[in-house]
């Protein structure tokens, strides 16, 4: 057994040697040198080199060598006994068939949508889509669009945010801005986009009960603790179960308009492929 153990080392060293060193050979040579074969398959240098890892050391490439031929072996040997004995070879052969035909069909259409859906949609075609389909996008949630202030209690300038977050013009903002840094701990500004009502009233005391009759009824909110006073200034909101805005879809909107083009391109392919077979006689029918 020893002496077996130290053949297979030497075996395996000077192979590893011979595959890593110049020795004459160009690694075109070396990549088509046989390493072993079973039955009427072969294992070449290419697959080993492909499957070796990069840096290893030359007793972790003998290691890792011997590794990997023995499990090729192995699985060699056992698929041929299993070819030998299976007893639903048929059923198998069905289902590789069935697998290729899928696999072949499903890069074939792969292969067509990225030719004929090079260009991206444009923001016409989005709207388009939305207004022919806006009755199937419902709010699951309450949404607004405003502005959302926390200031320290303390704070000198207190007085002012109160007087311009409710105003909310240009003007407003821009004293906003420029007095945040040294005395406001948290500033969100959102009239330009649509966002959760319950997402903003996570960071405020809790003090809305029913977010639909706070939503129909204020246009502000301003609560405190011991330490903040938040405010909070609604400029425009939608109610859960309306439609969906525009603009809070538009993300889910290009990718479901995508995905309804692709199925009807699919589609018309299918059927001009069926029709052309038809006038070609390619397809006959048989009356029973």
């Amino acid at each position: 057994m020893k002496k077996t153990l130290i053949c297979l080392y030497l075996f395996f060293t000077a192979f590893i040697v011979f595959s890593c060193s110049g020795s004459g050979t160009t690694d075109a040579d070396r990549a088509l040198n046989p390493i072993v074969t079973v039955g009427d398959k072969t294992l070449y240098q290419a697959e080993l080199d492909e499957m070796l890892p990069m840096g290893l050391s030359a007793e972790d490439s003998i290691a890792a060598a011997k590794s990997y031929i023995d499990m090729w072996i192995n699985d060699q040997l056992i698929y041929s006994k299993a070819l030998q004995n299976i007893i639903n070879k048929k059923d198998i052969d069905e289902l590789v068939e069935n697998y290729k035909k899928s696999l072949i069909t499903s890069s074939y259409q792969e292969q067509l949508l990225k030719e004929h859906f090079s260009k991206s949609v444009t923001e016409n075609e989005l709207k388009t889509y939305y207004e022919q389909n806006k009755d199937k996008f419902k709010l699951e949630d309450n949404i607004i669009k405003g502005l959302y202030l926390k200031i320290p209690a303390n704070s000198k300038q207190l007085a002012n945010f109160q007087k311009w977050y409710r105003q909310g013009n240009d003007a407003a903002i821009e004293n906003i801005e420029k007095n945040t840094l040294q005395n406001v701990v948290a500033y969100e500004y959102f009239y330009d986009k649509w966002v959760g009502l319950a997402d903003v009233l996570e960071n405020m005391p809790p003090a809305v009960t029913d977010e639909k009759i706070f939503l129909q009824r204020n246009k502000n909110l301003e609560l405190r603790d011991s330490s903040f006073v938040y405010l909070l200034n609604i400029r425009e909101y939608e109610l859960a179960g309306s439609e969906a805005p525009y603009d809070y879809v538009k993300g889910q909107l290009s990718e479901m308009y995508m995905e309804q083009k692709k199925a009807d391109y699919l589609q018309q392919v299918k059927k001009d492929l069926y029709d052309k077979a038809v006038s070609d006689e390619e397809i006959k029918f048989y009356n029973k």
